[in-house]
This record gives structure tokens, C-alpha cells and sequence, in this order.
């Protein structure tokens, strides 16, 4: 899908082009990102002190802090993994980068570098640790890993 307007960031800084491009790429006793189902993204939801995780770009990130700053209002983020919401049509296809809600270029940037420096983690032979994303002046996301 192409750019939304030359003011929104493009498909270039998709997240997920930064998935390596096999098992094979990574040495074998390297920790890749930790797998999270779709089940348990949807038990963080934001109620009950759970915390709010969503999913950007097939990363599944703690955006907590995002629930009372969120520029475009808290009904918008709490409807991020929605089919609706996506680049993709599907549920959890939310992206900075593409579809009708893509961000402003600078977002997308944030989100690119972020992905980067996760997949830059020494983890501890599991899974790579989490890697935080500031967006100031609203706060940050946690990569916490990938959707299963």
C-alpha cells in the first residue's frame, strides 16, 4: 500500500523489514524475540492494572504509557489491534508505517530505530530483552517480542 501523504512515513521503515530473513541468519545460539500469542496480547488489555499491549508492525509492545497521552485519544489506541485499524485488514496488523493510519515520518523513524536496537539485544539465551521507544512528549512503547 502506498504512503498515506507525503506527510505520513512510508513503507520503508516498516518493522518488519527488519526481521531477519531466516532461522538461519541468526547463529543458532543467538536468543531471538520472545513469541507472545494473540491470546495473551489480549489479556493486556488495559483493564484490571493488566497493562496495554498491542501489536505494531507483527511486534507486540507495552504502550502503558500511552493510554492517557495518546495524541489521537484513548478510544483510537485502545482500538489499535482492531482489523479495522490495520494496514493489513487483518486483526493485530496495526503499522507506523503503512495503511490509513500510518504516523507522521518521525514516529516511524522512532519505531525503525527501536525495532533496531531489540534485535541489537544480548538476551539471555531465551529470548532478546525488551528494547524501550521514546516518543516524547507522550512517553515510550517496550518491545516486548513477536506475535506468534
Amino acid at each position: 500500500m502506498a504512503r498515506v501523504s507525503d506527510d505520513h512515513a512510508d513503507e520503508s521503515l516498516c518493522g518488519e523489514r527488519l526481521l531477519p530473513r531466516s532461522a538461519s541468519a541468526r547463529s543458532s545460539s543467538a536468543p531471538g524475540p520472545r513469541l507472545i500469542s494473540p491470546d495473551e496480547v489480549k489479556q493486556h488489555s488495559g483493564s484490571q492494572g493488566t497493562g496495554f499491549w498491542c501489536v505494531v508492525d507483527g511486534f507486540v509492545v507495552d504502550a502503558s504509557e500511552f493510554v492517557d497521552t495518546h495524541p489521537g485519544g484513548l478510544k483510537k489506541l485502545l482500538s489499535v489491534d482492531s482489523a479495522e485499524a490495520g494496514a493489513t485488514g487483518e486483526p493485530f496488523g496495526f503499522s507506523f508505517s503503512r495503511g490509513r493510519n500510518a504516523h507522521f515520518p518521525d514516529t516511524g523513524r522512532r519505531f525503525h530505530d527501536g525495532v533496531k536496537r531489540f534485535f541489537s539485544g544480548r538476551g539471555d539465551g531465551q529470548a532478546l530483552p525488551p528494547a524501550e521507544v521514546s516518543f516524547p512528549p507522550y512517553g515510550k512503547l517496550t518491545i516486548l517480542g513477536r506475535l506468534a
